[in-house]
């Protein structure tokens, strides 16, 4: 990662998720050599990483650049790392050290699943440096193996979920041990995860619902458009789409909907499966059916499976979730409404959205195996955040890559080529 791959590397972290996945890599680097320094920005930090090489940040968001720009300067950092690229401390890190030329790895749930982690230099989505470019992924592809895809390590989802609360409640709870850190959450968290208890209690229940809609839909043979959500507090929505609600995004579906689909035509709304319940979405659907007379044709789905439903829509649409790809992978025609790092000519449905409830444009497989290849070898380690064989698979992989660095493949520009297109759909630009 350092510019001199003799020089020893001198790593900086910033926040990592809420594991000790981060703590554990930088125990691996500095048994490779390395140094390594951490900087806590709030409580959920401290708990996970703390001790020497780690230093605090008490100051406000607005004296973070000179001082993060003082400490790459002092240690002589020359990689830095950070979980989720746009979170705001990050956003900003991101600019401080490109300036110093420091070399920036942003790490984060892979765009692949479920086993995976990318690791891009930058950032992801409208800050990926991925070229846009087909031919150039195709040329890029042509030589890598197929991709694996079947799971190989287990994610432990009840540390997950564990690692989360501690986390966030460590927060909200020892504020005044970080009096100035922007938190920077769209629910309170205490309100949310009490609102994931009645929501678990239901769980049964919507999965019936969904197998009985899924029933009835098949019977009656009429074309089928799945539209996804996401999570409310997404920053894939918040930073990385022109919405700040979903609510905004299904509004523009229906209406779209009930101009141009076919009259016999269902839309079917999929909640996420962590959905915190704290948005009305049967409310939501309600009013959408009485405003654009779609009685019978607007359905809200609270189960199943995205690959189940997207192997018998006629098309599937979402702002940028990865559940894309997964739909992508059922030869599905796919609309991105926000910045998705797989939206591309010969992939997705490039024409307008009112086109695509008659005419979709189906993804061509040759397209999509050349990215799947580029994905996993270039912008991803296999392997999970939370303990096990996958966590040491990802730690290894990810300080091979520090310690070894090798050149920036073609295939990545020097200015993320979709900046343009997020500043035109009205995304939030800050590079």
């Amino acid at each position: 990662m350092a510019s001199d791959a003799s020089a020893t590397p001198r790593v900086l972290f910033l926040q990592g998720p809420p594991s000790d996945f981060a703590r554990a890599l930088g125990a691996e680097l500095m048994a490779r050599g390395a140094r390594v320094h951490r900087i806590n920005l709030c409580a959920g930090d401290w708990i996970y990483w703390h001790g020497p090489g780690t230093r605090s940040y008490r100051g406000s968001l607005a004296g973070w650049p000179d001082w993060l720009d003082g400490v790459l300067a002092t240690e002589g950092i020359t990689d830095l790392l950070y979980f989720g690229d746009c979170q705001p401390y990050h956003r900003t890190a991101r600019r401080v050290a490109e300036r110093r030329g420091v070399r920036t790895l942003a790490y984060e749930y892979g765009y692949l699943r479920p086993d995976w982690i990318v690791a891009e230099p930058g950032g992801q989505s409208t800050y990926s440096r991925l070229t846009a470019d087909p031919a150039r992924l195709r040329d890029a592809a042509r030589d890598l193996p197929a991709v694996d895809l079947a799971p190989r390590h287990r994610i432990d989802r009840r540390r997950e979920a564990r690692g989360d609360v501690i986390y966030h409640l460590a927060n909200y709870l020892l504020a005044p041990l970080y009096p100035r850190f922007r938190r920077d959450r769209v629910f309170n968290p205490i309100l949310e995860y009490l609102s994931y208890l009645p929501r678990h209690r239901r769980a049964r229940r919507g999965e019936g619902q969904a197998q009985r809609l899924a029933d009835r839909l098949v019977a009656e043979g009429a074309p089928v458009f799945l539209a996804i959500l996401q999570m409310q507090n997404d920053y894939q929505i918040r930073a990385n789409s022109p919405y700040r609600d979903q609510r905004h995004y299904l509004q523009e579906l229906a209406a779209s909907f009930a101009k141009h689909a076919p009259p016999q035509a269902q839309l079917v709304v999929k909640l996420h499966p962590h959905d915190n319940g704290l948005t009305p979405w049967r409310r939501c659907l309600g009013r959408l059916r009485r405003r654009f007379g779609l009685a019978g044709r607007l359905h809200l789905l609270d189960g199943g499976r995205v690959e189940d439903w997207a192997c018998h829509a006629q098309g599937v649409v979402t702002i940028n979730s990865t559940a894309g790809l997964t739909a992508l992978a059922c030869r599905v025609p796919v609309l991105v409404r926000g910045v998705a790092i797989y939206d591309l000519p010969g992939l997705t449905h490039q024409a307008e959205l009112d086109r695509f409830w008659q005419a979709p444009q189906p993804p061509d497989p040759d397209c999509l195996q050349d990215m799947l290849r580029v994905l996993a070898h270039h912008l991803h380690v296999r392997g999970a955040f939370y303990g096990g064989s996958g966590q040491r698979a990802a730690i290894t992989a990810m300080a091979d890559r520090i310690m070894a660095p090798m050149p920036a493949p073609p295939i990545f520009e020097p200015i993320p080529p979709r900046l343009d297109r997020a500043r035109a759909m009205g995304v939030p630009v800050d590079a």
